[in-house]
This record gives structure tokens, sequence and C-alpha cells, in this order.
């Protein structure tokens, strides 16, 4: 979440771009340049998936890598002494803290001094990072290197995997931080009550997920999950309720797209469930593709869980898709998915890891289409009050023009 400050750019720090699994950010990068903002993308990382999503083509920002040392070991040695020269306190208060953090943190220290001087050469005003992980050490760091501010979009798994002292550290270092749910919102601020943290949905593009591109219901109903293929995910809680399904007499195929560290032993269930002739693993499928799935379906399920490691799901940004399609949805009672979902107003909830109440509701759904109609109807309209994209992504504009006294009219338009 980034924006323009001045005629200045301002960046936006992301372990990988592209990413299927990350549509949040490439919908994020799209609606900021759709108000206006001008980007500097920078990566960590290089992209690992061997597809990508179309509207990928659409980001003007050209994503800038972040090198390791080895790579460019002069540039490296140059960009370090720079600052060294131009900001020598500066300089040794960040590499006294990166020390403290074991080779870590003089790792990060490294990359973020290349990455504090191609700040500087771009004219970057503010640094805006995604996941309060690594990335935001990353960011915290280049900001003390430069002087230049900036700010932290914190999600799920980077929250509830990450130490509450190193939470602490990057909440108190960042201008301000934003973060996808109410209940991920309560978290950070438990974490640190002084902090400046703020609330701010994702949005998806709802003429993109539109109900005019859905096909009528086949004669065997089609149940679509959509996410990685990880354990927080509770997909098999959904072949297990399949299961039951399958059992009743129920004719119905599921399809299950993403990938991940969970596949075999899913294949395994399904097989081990006899489910072969009804549900399969779609794989890795571009967001096109999603669109096809979510036009065919009868159903979308989304049976989320906490993890045993504490990693959990804030609002899955498929979750908002599906609902903004008008797709009857059921969904689990965790993290921030009843801030989306409220039972039997614009779906249905149950509890996680309970198969035979995913079962029922998913019974009652397909053989309710009256039910369906009317919870599909408003969950679109939910979708479009109150997680459309460019009116959240005018909050990232509103802090920036907050907290930076450079008085900057697109910016302020932008959020108005």
């Amino acid at each position: 979440m980034v924006a323009s400050l001045g005629t200045r750019p301002v960046g936006l720090l992301v372990k990988i771009f592209p990413k299927l699994s990350e549509t949040f950010i490439l919908e994020e990068v799209l609606g900021l340049e759709r108000l206006g903002v001008s980007l500097r993308l920078y990566t960590l990382a290089e992209p690992t998936d061997d597809v990508a999503h179309p509207d990928v083509a659409r980001v003007h920002a050209r994503p800038c890598r972040v090198p390791g040392w080895r790579e460019q070991p002069l540039v490296f040695l140059q960009r370090h002494l720079c600052l060294l020269l131009a900001r020598p306190l500066a300089y040794g208060r960040e590499l006294l803290r990166a020390s403290r953090r074991g080779r870590c943190g003089l790792r990060e220290f490294v990359r973020a001094g290349w990455l504090a001087r191609q700040m500087q050469g771009d004219g970057v005003a503010h640094l805006h990072a995604h996941f309060i992980s690594a990335p935001a050490d990353v960011a915290a760091t280049a900001s003390g290197l430069s002087g230049l501010p900036f700010s932290i979009s914190a999600h799920a798994k980077d929250i509830y995997l990450s130490d509450a002292t190193d939470l602490r550290r990057r909440l108190r270092a960042a201008r301000f931080t934003v973060t996808c749910t109410d209940f991920n919102c309560r978290t950070l601020q438990a974490v640190d009550p002084q902090a400046t943290v703020h609330r701010m949905y994702h949005g998806v593009d709802a003429a993109v997920f539109h109900p005019r591109r859905r096909l009528a219901v086949s004669l065997v109903p089609l149940i679509v999950s959509v996410g990685r293929l990880r354990a927080k995910k509770g997909l098999d809680t959904l072949i297990e309720a399949c299961a039951q399904l399958r059992d009743r007499g129920q004719p119905f195929r599921c399809e299950i797209v993403g990938y991940g560290e969970e596949q075999s032993r899913l294949a395994a269930l399904i097989t081990a469930r006899d489910l072969d002739d009804h549900v399969t693993l779609a794989g890795k499928l571009t967001r096109d593709q999603v669109i096809a799935r979510y036009a065919r379906a009868a159903l979308y399920v989304q049976p989320s869980r906490v993890a045993a490691d504490g990693d959990r799901d804030g609002i899955p940004n498929v979750l908002l898709e599906a609902m903004a399609m008008g797709l009857p949805v059921l969904a689990t009672r965790v993290s921030g998915i009843p801030e989306l979902v409220h039972d039997r107003r614009n779906g249905l909830l149950v509890e996680p890891d309970a198969p035979a109440a995913l079962a029922v509701a998913m019974s009652e759904l397909l053989d309710d289409r009256a039910l369906g109609e009317r919870l599909g109807v408003a969950a679109r309209a939910t979708v479009t009050e109150t997680f459309d994209n460019d009116h959240n992504l005018r909050l990232v504009c509103q802090l920036l023009a907050t907290h930076h006294d450079t008085a900057f009219e697109p910016i302020r338009r932008a959020a108005a």
C-alpha cells in the first residue's frame, strides 16, 4: 500500500511479485495505480510460480529485486559507504540494532543498505512493506539508513507466526501499520497498545467478479474451494464432509483449487474415502481460470481452521471473490471471517473442524436453491458496500496525507 508525496513516488516492498496466491497485493497495486498513485515496486526474491494472472500485465510499476550481496559486491560496498558518509550516526545505530539479531539481522542490514540507496535514487518519499515479518525488518533498517519513513501491512500468517517481541519492535519502528481485519487489529494492539494500527479490509474489483459471469447450475452441482493447500485451510474437513454427502446420496462434484505442502496428504485422503469420482484437486490456476470455477459453481466453501502452530486466515480474498460473484458461501467461525460472513444473512457459518456440520450446511444450500440465491444476493451487496477495493485503499492515502507534512494534492484528492 503506497502513494505519492509531491511528485515523488512511494515504494512498496514485498517478498515476491507477482505471486499467484497473493492476489490481494495485485489488487492493491492495480487499485492504487487506478487512483493515480505512482509506485516503485521492490521485491526480495524472484517469482516462483510458472503461471501468472493476466492482470499482472496491467501493472505500470516494474518490479525491482533487491539482490544478494554476492551478486553485486562492489555495488553493495559503494552504496553502504555512501550511507555511512552521509549519516554516520544513523548508520552505526542501524548496524548495532541489526547485529543484535545475529546473522539474519546482518544479512537484512546489508540488503537494506542497497534498498536505501535505490530508493534515494528513485526519489521515493515513503516505503510501505507488506508482511510484518522479514520485509518489515528490511524496511525498518532501510528507513533508518535513509531517513525515509515507512509503514507496514500486516496480514495473518506473519502476525500469528511471529514472536511478540519481534512484532513489538516492528510496530514501534513504523510510522503506522494497517491490517486486514478487526481481529488482527485487536491482536496487534494487545502486543503494543501504543502502536498506531488501523484496520483496512482488502477489497476486490466487483466489476471483474460479477454475477453476470455465472452459468446455470448443472444437474450435478459443483462445490468449489480455493486456497493454498495448507493445514490452516481445513481442506481435510471439506473432504470428510464430502464423504458424508456422498453417503447420503447427494449428487455433487467438488473442486479444490490451489497448491501447497498438503497436496499429497489431501490426495491420499480423497482416495482413502473413495472420493476420486467426486473430489478433484485442480492445482495451480490463474485468476481467469478460478473465475471460470466460480461461474459454474453452486456453492463456495471456506473450511478454515486455526493450525497447530497458530497460523490462521484473516479474511481470505477468495471468499470475497466468491461473494462478489453472488455465490452462496459456507465458511467457518475463524479469525476475521465472521466480520465478512454473517450467518444466514449473507452466507452460512459453522464451527471449524466439524465435517458433520459442514456436510449438513452444504446439503442445505444444495437442496434449497432459493436460500442460496437470497444469500448470494446479500453476499454481493456486502462486498460492494464494505469491501470495495478503491474505497478501502483510500484509507492508506488518508494515512499518508496525515503522517506527512508535505502538501500533496493528488494524494489528498485520492483520499477524498
